[in-house]
Formats: C-alpha cells, sequence, structure tokens
C-alpha cells in the first residue's frame, strides 16, 4: 500500500482520523494512534482533554443550543475557536431571525387588519354623516 500523499512511500499504517495511508513521513503518533499530519494541523487528529466526557459534551452542546448558546459543548472540550465561532454565529441567526419574524408577523397582522380599517375608514364616515342628517332633520 502506497502513501496518499507521497505515492512513491510505502505506508506505514492508516490515519486514525481520515483512514488514508500514510508514510513515516507523514504519520504522526498522538496517544498511540497513528495520525496525518494535514489531520493534526486541521485539529481533527487531537482527542479531547482527558477527563471530558462525550455526554457531557453533547448535553451541553445540545441543551446550550437549544437555549441560545450553542458551542458550549466545544468550549468544554477544549476546541475554544469552534465553539466561540458556534456561539457567535447562533447569537447572530437567532437575532436576525427573531427580527424577521416579529417584522412578518406584523405584515402578516397588518394584511389581516386592512378590510376591518377600511370597514371603519367608510362605515365611521357614513355614520356621521347620517347621524348629523338627522340630527338637523330633528332640529327643524
Amino acid at each position: 500500500m502506497k502513501c496518499q500523499i507521497h505515492p512513491e512511500n510505502e505506508a506505514v499504517g492508516t490515519c486514525t482520523s481520515c483512514g488514508r495511508p500514510v508514510c513515516q513521513e507523514c504519520v504522526v503518533e498522538v496517544k498511540g494512534k497513528n495520525v496525518c499530519r494535514e489531520c493534526l494541523a486541521s485539529g481533527k487528529g487531537i482527542p479531547s482533554k482527558q477527563g471530558k466526557d462525550p455526554n457531557t459534551a453533547f448535553l451541553l452542546e445540545l441543551i446550550g443550543g437549544f437555549l441560545g448558546f450553542l458551542g458550549l459543548g466545544n468550549l468544554y472540550v477544549g476546541r475554544t475557536n469552534d465553539g466561540i465561532l458556534r456561539l457567535i454565529g447562533w447569537f447572530i441567526y437567532l437575532g436576525m431571525s427573531y427580527v424577521l419574524i416579529v417584522a412578518l408577523s406584523a405584515v402578516v397582522i397588518g394584511i389581516i387588519c386592512i378590510p376591518f380599517q377600511f370597514a371603519l375608514q367608510i362605515g365611521i364616515p357614513i355614520w356621521s354623516a347620517m347621524k348629523l342628517k338627522n340630527s338637523l332633520l330633528q332640529e327643524e
């Protein structure tokens, strides 16, 4: 088997993160596992901090996301960049979506109110004119 990055070299194993065959030049051993330099550079091959429970990370990310704090699970396991990006991005998305929802709701309510407005705009002057006419006729 040949290295995916250096096809002239024989592979000494596969990357446990991406599964590609890697040669001696490309492989880095991290906590007893073979990881290619690309995965290591992108952070994929770095195991989570010791003592960080995946279930806790899952719950923090899930519940935090429901409450508007997406990214807490990433922050918990030490993936600070991902956590902060998700947290800020989620705040921005939620803020924009709720502003849009309120604006669209106002538009829908406004559209629903148009017939009532027209009825009042036509009906009240008719009522007022008739009331005035009747009162003038009664004075005669």
